[in-house]
């Protein structure tokens, strides 16, 4: 990684968490306020406090942990409470004396908040930029060793049912896959006229193998846009052109193009294109592109500067926040999926935990390519958080919520001793999984 990227890495992350960050706790802040609660500290990080400054009641500050935030309410309970002022009777304006319902709401907004904002990325990306459809169902590239190749999946399989369901998209495939993930997959294919059924068993594995499916869908050699300075734009390529041959090699899909083209660095090719209806020939010298092996061996490829056209559907406001409302359910059940997994043994913690170190060269390689898919990131970040937040763990706003429902139900408060105890318990349970995952991505780096 250079130093261009561990800038852009760094700058990502930031923006990434600063937001996470704000949103969960702008939730608890809100909510307290909505009830009468004196919030104490509004803080951006974990202490020791860097900057900050105090606006009522409240002291708005950035610290030196950038690593999460905390709203901090007068009069409830946590690892840093001061124990001899609790043991005075509450105050109105204090957390604990409010009733258990008003208590579980604030300790909840967070989370909702981060799943608020998710639906609101997701579908504001489907109202903005529409929905991009492949309307085909016919495998266009399979590859080798991949999953999809050791089940017997073949280039121009056209997939008819996936565990029961019909997809009529390529985008209805991949959902179709990844909703059952963990669960074995029967899939109904079309060959040359036949129908053949081949399954796919998920017993040795793992959730995060679904990167190793290794399918494509067929999709025609039709350009989408043509980037300057290269040589498609310069030999008078437009968008719309859909390519046929290029050769002697007829072009039958997208994959079938770009092999031809990525083996000729350098080397004149015979383009036939079609464009409204009428075949032109041009000739394109492929531009040579240096890059490296994962072995680390160095190889050049040829590239003309064209991307694949892609239909895209509008989708009204109302329909947009639908799919991005069903997008982040979809998302947060295979993450659920996923800590299920983690916790039975089939998957392991090490290979499938990122921490912040992985999640900023994620986030800095999206910043570098695609702007948009910045905000995606910070969406499924933010359902990702909202997940662990609600786990039943002391410290996390799952744990304090346990708490108040079984104060609920025993009609009066748990021993203060035993709380705040509870509450260092969990916050040397998240310091040594934080610890653990930093490990983690320094070995996977």
């Amino acid at each position: 990684m250079d130093f261009t990227s561990i800038g852009y890495s760094i700058f990502a992350i930031i923006v990434v968490l600063s937001i996470l960050v704000f949103i969960h706790e702008l939730g608890h802040f809100l909510a307290a306020k909505f009830f009468g609660v004196r919030v104490e500290r509004f803080s951006i990080g974990f202490p020791p406090r860097l900057i900050g400054k105090q606006i009522g009641e409240t002291d708005y500050c950035i610290s030196a942990t950038p690593l999460g935030g905390y709203v901090k309410l007068s009069g409830m309970v946590d690892e840093s409470v001061d124990t001899e002022k609790m043991n005075e009777p509450p105050k109105p304006y204090e957390f604990r004396a409010k009733p258990a319902w008003q208590q579980a709401i604030i300790i909840t907004a967070g989370v909702v908040m981060n799943f608020l904002l998710a639906i609101a990325i997701l579908g504001g990306m489907f109202w903005f930029q529409g929905e991009p459809i492949d309307r085909t169902t016919t495998v266009g590239f399979v590859a080798e060793g991949g999953i999809a190749d050791s089940i017997g999946i073949q280039k121009y399989d056209r997939i008819i049912e996936i565990n029961g369901k019909k997809p009529q998209t390529w985008q209805e495939v991949h959902r179709y896959f990844v909703d059952n993930l963990g669960n074995d997959t029967h899939v109904e294919i079309e060959r040359n006229g036949e129908q053949i059924e081949v399954d796919l068993s998920w017993d040795h594995l793992k959730l995060n193998d679904i990167e190793r499916l290794g399918l494509w869908p067929l999709q025609e050699a039709k350009i989408g846009a043509l980037a300057d300075d290269f040589p498609a734009k310069a030999a008078g390529l437009q968008k719309g052109d859909k390519i046929l041959a290029i050769g002697d090699s007829a072009i039958t899909g997208w994959s079938d193009m770009t092999r031809v083209i990525s083996e000729s660095p350098g080397k004149p090719l015979q383009f036939k294109i079609l464009r409204d209806g009428e075949t032109l020939n041009k000739t394109i010298i492929p531009k040579e592109i240096a890059y490296k092996e994962k072995d680390g061996t160095e190889k050049t490829r040829g590239v003309v500067g064209i991307s694949l056209y892609r239909e895209v559907r509008e989708v009204a406001f109302i329909p947009a926040i639908e799919k991005g409302f069903s997008q982040a359910v979809s998302f947060g059940y295979l993450n659920i999926k996923g800590f299920t997994r983690i916790l039975s043994g089939k998957d392991s913690a090490q290979e499938s935990l990122a921490g912040p170190i992985r999640i900023a060269q994620m986030a800095g390689n999206i910043a570098q390519q695609n702007f948009w898919g910045l905000f995606t990131l910070i969406a499924y970040l933010s359902v990702v958080l909202a997940i662990i937040n609600i786990l039943p763990v002391p410290a996390l706003d799952g744990g304090h919520l346990v708490i108040i429902i079984i104060e609920g139900i025993r009609r009066k408060p748990l021993p203060l001793r035993a709380k705040v105890m509870i509450q260092q318990v969990g916050m040397a349970m998240l310091l040594m999984l934080i610890v653990f995952v930093i490990y983690n991505d320094i070995i996977h780096l």
